[in-house]
């Protein structure tokens, strides 16, 4: 049997009207090696990345996707560290939950190998359950976003 033509796909659904890579999404990526299940957005365009910051200066929000981020560990779901280093220069001091001004993105994701579930229709119900879980941080990213526009 001859090899596919393509080994790999990536499937992307948004919410917004922003460009899809800077929306709101969840996110599918298949390979002969690993199964990406994501919820958020992988890098944040510099407009995008400022319009982050200036959302996560009200307490309330910044507070709300720790809470998220939290539940979503506790789940067994892979936050990525944050990006820089340092304090961004919009803060003039470090906040609660101050490590999150130092994201370049925001998404949570499960990664797993293609196995028998994946080569079946159980595949629908194991991603459905991923992204029912991280529905709420699709929802507050949806929130940030919709002030953007």
């Amino acid at each position: 049997m001859d090899d596919p033509i393509k080994e790999r796909i990536g499937i992307i659904f948004w919410q917004g009207a922003t460009h899809r890579m800077q929306s709101a999404s969840f996110y599918m990526h298949y390979d002969p090696f690993e199964v990406f299940v994501a919820t958020g957005i992988r890098n944040f365009k510099p407009p995008l990345l400022s319009g982050y910051r200036d959302y996560i200066k009200n307490d309330a929000n910044r507070e709300a996707l720790h809470n998220i981020l939290e539940s979503l560990k506790d789940k067994g779901y892979m936050i990525p560290e944050p990006e820089y280093k340092r304090l961004p220069r919009e803060f003039d001091v470090e906040p609660t939950y101050g490590y999150l001004t130092r994201y370049r993105s925001m998404y949570a994701y499960a990664k797993f190998e293609p196995d028998k579930t994946f080569h079946s229709e159980a595949i629908i119900d194991r991603n459905f359950k991923i992204y029912e879980d991280m529905l709420d941080l699709h929802q507050w990213i949806y929130e940030f976003t919709c002030v953007l526009e």
